[in-house]
């Protein structure tokens, strides 16, 4: 029973679950019915709407045909009429055309007669003024010959014609003034030369007494000159003046003749520089006309400069014979003198001098020198004979010569010894200072070593620098600039040596070997110095290609993070803004640790090259271009800036809410010179290429187009670079009175800016409260300086403007 009971309670259920498989395909049938009604109704819609749309299409058709007959009918009334204005137009040409040839032809004639006119009139003109030159010889000629011309010519003259008769009546004037005027002067000249003749013969006979004076004056000078001669001679040729006193006698007395003898010829002289001109206007060089009692003046000049030259002559033949007569008066003198001295020591009263005499005379007149017997031996066999018992005074000179040449002979053996002594003294002193200066030589010669070792190892550097990085190249610089310090070090150490070298301890017969000596020790220390000047150089130079290089690497791995974040920003549909909080981890501002450890995790761009993978301490170098006030952290501001892109409008374009133009309703027209960021995009609606932006003129949004279907670029790349146009300042803060942010890294707080600078935008331009100004936050190109500018002022004058 409980089996029975079981299946039946089975079949039951089957049953059930039967009946409700039957009810489900039942809802299912009606449904699936349902929706083949609900598919039937739509298709029956879209076909009433394809019919609807044909029934369009067919008006549009018979409209478009309907237009299409008009415009033909506009299109070929307008070609009728335009037409129709050809003819009129062409009609005006041909008439304005007859009209100017008419004309031109007028003006030709009118030229051709002008011209006649005018060479009439200028052929008339030339007669006339010939009537400036006119004497009274030709004047009735000339006159004849203007009437004539002017009968031929005058009705050619045309318009003219008058003032061509008043110039005749007017020339004719002239030629009778300028008649009597010649006729004036003549009577002038003629007048003039007779009164000079009267001057002239007034003028010769005052030469005449000139001359004669000047006669009488050569004549005197001569005789004096003469006697003056005469008595040169006679002094000359005198042989008895032995005193200083009768040759001082002597020759003033014939001084006195050689004044008075002078002051003849000067007489003579001078009269002939005061009266010479005019002797030689009137001509009488030669002869006065044909006087034969005339003196001639060339012949006088010539004896008064003969007689002044034989006064100069015989003045020098006196001053001549007194330095001979003196001379020889003091040879008397010196003569006197030795005398007094031979005779002094002479105690034996034998007019001569024995060996006793002469040590006598060695000790007493030269210095205390005594005569040793070689000496007095030499003596008396060179000045004494075999049978003479001393020195006769004929011989004294020559004995005190050589007394003299003995006594200096001794001296010099004794400075010879004192000599050598001195010799030995700086010999000991010099081996000393020798070892000294060898010993500075190998200090140098050391430091010298050690630079030219640094110096040949920089040679190679250019070529190695190409496979260097520049982490390894500012090692390898730190390498050797500590070489060369320490060279440097041995070299300013040896210098200190040579600067002692010199001083007030050197012998001073010393110094000038001591001084040789340093020079070529300092010559040696200076070609070192060249030689650690020039490794220097090169380690700048190298140092510089390695600064270079790590700009470039700095710069390469910072292009490649922007790259990284721009496609992480768009993979993840993030704002710049939603950018910066993920790498700040949502504090204000983020350090170069963190933007590195981003930058490794984040995606790698198309741009890297496979298989080279950049470390995270890379990155950190990058940060240092995005740390542009270098406080070592970034603010949003400066990370929104730098990952904004921006473009240049070059041609107005709408800015439209929608990317589709179909029913786009426009927000406003961009205007050339206006500057948008990038927010979406680009997106293509149909052959057109749109993004979206955001006006910074005023902030507002939309959908633009950066190129026409033909090929009109409306926008470009760019609109981030600001030019100075006039002079402002760059200050801190926005608000231009703010003063100076505490704790700035900046290193002035405000700086002019001159017209030309370039300058980043950082933050777009708002306008400032209270004073009206526009003002704009950015970064100076030149020097990198970050701040506020004033772009627009407060009644329109403009001081940057968007590049």
């Amino acid at each position: 029973q409980q089996a029975q009971q079981a299946q039946q309670a089975q079949q039951a259920q089957q049953a059930q679950q039967a009946q409700q498989a039957q009810h489900a395909q039942s809802a299912q049938l009606a449904q699936q019915a349902q929706q083949a009604q609900q598919y039937q109704a739509q298709l029956q819609q879209q076909q009433a709407i394809l019919q609807a749309r044909q029934q369009q299409m067919q008006q549009y058709q018979v409209q478009q045909q309907q237009l299409q007959a008009q415009q033909k009918a506009q299109y070929e009334a307008r070609l009728i009429e335009q037409r129709v204005e050809q003819q009129h137009r062409m009609q005006a040409q041909q008439e304005a055309q007859a009209k100017r040839a008419e004309e031109m032809k007028n003006k030709q004639e009118d030229m051709k007669r002008l011209q006649a006119e005018t060479l009439a009139v200028a052929g008339m003109r030339n007669a006339f003024n010939k009537m400036n030159l006119v004497i009274p010889e030709n004047f009735d000629s000339l006159k004849e010959q203007l009437l004539q011309k002017m009968a031929a010519e005058l009705e050619n003259c045309g318009s003219q014609k008058a003032a061509v008769q008043a110039d005749y009546e007017k020339a004719i004037e002239v030629g009778q003034e300028r008649v009597k005027f010649v006729l004036g002067m003549r009577k002038k000249n003629e007048e003039k030369m007779k009164e000079a003749e009267l001057k002239r013969e007034a003028a010769k006979q005052n030469t005449k007494e000139l001359l004669v004076e000047l006669a009488a004056l050569v004549e005197t000078a001569e005789t004096a000159a003469t006697k003056f001669g005469v008595s040169v001679k006679t002094l000359c040729e005198k042989t008895d003046l032995n005193s200083e006193s009768a040759v001082n006698k002597a020759v003033a007395k014939v001084e006195a003749e050689s004044e008075i003898a002078s002051d003849k010829a000067k007489a003579a002289m001078s009269f002939i520089a005061t009266n010479g001109g005019p002797i030689r206007v009137v001509g009488t060089f030669k002869k006065m006309d044909e006087d034969e009692d005339t003196p001639n003046f060339l012949t006088l000049h010539k004896q008064a400069s003969t007689a002044k030259n034989g006064i100069d002559d015989n003045n020098n033949k006196l001053k001549a014979a007194r330095v001979r007569f003196l001379a020889k008066a003091a040879a008397n003198d010196v003569v006197k003198i030795h005398k007094a001295i031979f005779t002094k020591y002479d105690k034996n009263k034998d007019n001569m001098l024995d060996r006793k005499e002469i040590v006598a005379l060695g000790k007493a007149e030269h210095g205390g020198f005594t005569v040793n017997e070689a000496t007095l031996d030499m003596i008396f066999k060179v000045m004494v004979g075999d049978k003479a018992k001393g020195v006769k005074f004929e011989e004294f000179m020559r004995l005190q010569t050589a007394v003299g040449i003995a006594r200096e002979r001794t001296k010099d053996l004794e400075r010879r010894a004192v000599r050598e002594e001195r010799e030995n003294e700086l010999a000991d002193a010099r081996k000393t200072l020798q070892g000294n200066i060898e010993e500075v030589m190998l200090a140098i010669k050391g430091a010298s070593s050690a630079a030219n070792e640094v110096g040949n190892q920089i040679k190679n550097l250019p070529q190695k620098a190409k496979d260097m990085k520049s982490a390894d190249m500012m090692k390898k610089s730190e390498e050797f600039e500590e070489a060369t310090k320490s060279a440097e070090e041995k070299l300013q150490a040896a210098g200190e040596e040579v600067d002692k070298f010199g001083g007030d301890d050197v012998d001073k017969d010393l110094q000038n070997w001591v001084k040789v000596e340093k020079t070529k020790l300092v010559a040696h220390k200076k070609n070192v110095d060249n030689i650690i000047a020039r490794a220097k150089t090169a380690i700048v130079s190298f140092k510089a290609q390695a600064t270079k290089k790590d700009q470039v690497e700095v710069q390469a791995f910072f292009t490649t993070a922007m790259a990284r974040l721009r496609a992480f920003m768009a993979s993840e549909k993030l704002t710049p803004a939603e950018l910066f909080k993920k790498v700040a981890g949502g504090v204000e501002t983020f350090d170069k640790d963190k933007f590195a450890a981003f930058l490794v995790k984040a995606p790698k761009v198309e741009s890297e090259k496979e298989g080279e993978d950049i470390a995270e301490e890379d990155f950190a170098r990058a940060f240092s271009i995005l740390d542009e006030e270098k406080s070592g952290s970034v603010s949003d501001e400066t990370f929104v800036a730098s990952l904004r892109k921006l473009m240049k409008v070059i041609k107005d374009v709408a800015l439209t809410e929608t990317l589709s133009l179909t029913d786009a309703k426009s927000v406003r027209r961009l205007e050339i010179g206006e500057a948008v960021e990038v927010l979406q995009g680009p997106a293509k609606e149909g052959e057109l290429s749109r993004v979206r932006a955001k006006a910074l003129k005023d902030d507002l949004e939309g959908w633009v187009s950066v190129a026409g279907t033909a090929g009109t670029n409306f926008l470009e790349e760019g609109g981030g670079v600001f030019k100075v146009v006039k002079e402002t300042i760059m200050t801190e803060c926005f608000e231009i009175d703010g003063g100076t942010k505490v704790g700035s890294k900046v290193k002035e707080s405000t700086r002019k800016l001159k017209p030309g600078e370039l300058l980043e935008v950082r933050s777009w331009g708002k306008k400032q409260d209270g004073t009206g100004l526009t003002r704009m936050k950015c970064k100076a190109k030149a020097d990198g300086m970050i701040g506020w500018v004033t772009t627009l002022g407060n009644t329109g004058i403009k001081f940057c403007e968007l590049v």
